[in-house]
């Protein structure tokens, strides 16, 4: 049974990888309209970090990442169940508008609001996800930065153990005791950056674009830095 569990958990990465690019679609005249607004693109990731680091202390949250990169020769034992970091989802995603800002020109960012939301419910169709669960968004928000800036994915048991780690530091610190609209709009910000990220990195590979392949790593290296991971 745990080795069914792990496949799960390990295929999700792939399975966002494939859907992000998907929805993203970027032929040459559209990865021209994402690379001109490469500095916006840094203001929103430094923006949606921010945001969240803000929030759940990212020394913590370095700390469950090194965990799970590098587990202790006794084996860690986590104190909740996944469910606590679980929330009711209200109404419809917000987080496109923000996401949109990123684009220079307003008269295209209606065009990435689209985008935006269509990588945030391409993630949330993918079962193996937990979905609706802040662990779940921040662990695929993290996990997918490592592996575009160092070209690895991570493994099964590594992406469990960061999940299992983030979820007993969002209880601990009391994130979870925020406010609820709070809550939903850091799950939707992580998980829109790291499909966003995922996707520009997928398509840079696949159509050997070198400014699209910098421009994600550029994202990634933001995000890592941000929770202290760099």
């Amino acid at each position: 049974m745990a080795k069914v569990q792990q496949g799960r958990q390990k295929d999700w990465c792939r399975h966002l990888t494939a859907a992000a690019t998907a929805s993203l679609l970027l032929g040459s005249a559209q990865a021209q309209f994402f690379t001109p607004s490469f500095q916006n693109y840094q203001s929103f990731a430094q923006r949606s970090v921010g945001y969240v680091a803000a929030t759940i202390k990212p020394e913590f949250t370095a700390q469950a990442v090194r965990q799970a990169l590098k587990p202790p020769a006794i084996p860690v034992k986590y104190k909740y169940a996944l469910s606590r970091t679980d929330f009711a989802f209200k109404g419809r995603p917000t987080q496109q508008k923000n996401c949109a800002a990123m684009v220079t020109k307003p008269s295209d960012q209606q065009q990435m609001a689209q985008v935006c939301l269509q990588l945030f419910n391409a993630a949330q169709t993918i079962p193996e996800l937990r979905k609706n669960n802040l662990a779940a968004g921040l662990t695929l928000l993290i996990s997918l930065s490592l592996q575009v800036q160092t070209g690895a994915e991570l493994t099964s048991t590594e992406i469990d153990a960061l999940q299992r780690g983030l979820n007993d530091v969002l209880v601990d610190t009391g994130v979870m005791q925020g406010k609820p609209g709070d809550i939903q709009a850091m799950y939707e910000t992580s998980v829109m950056t790291g499909a966003l990220i995922i996707g520009i990195a997928q398509n840079g590979a696949d159509d050997g674009n070198a400014d699209l392949t910098n421009t994600a790593k550029t994202l990634a290296a933001i995000v890592l830095k941000g929770m202290k991971l760099n």
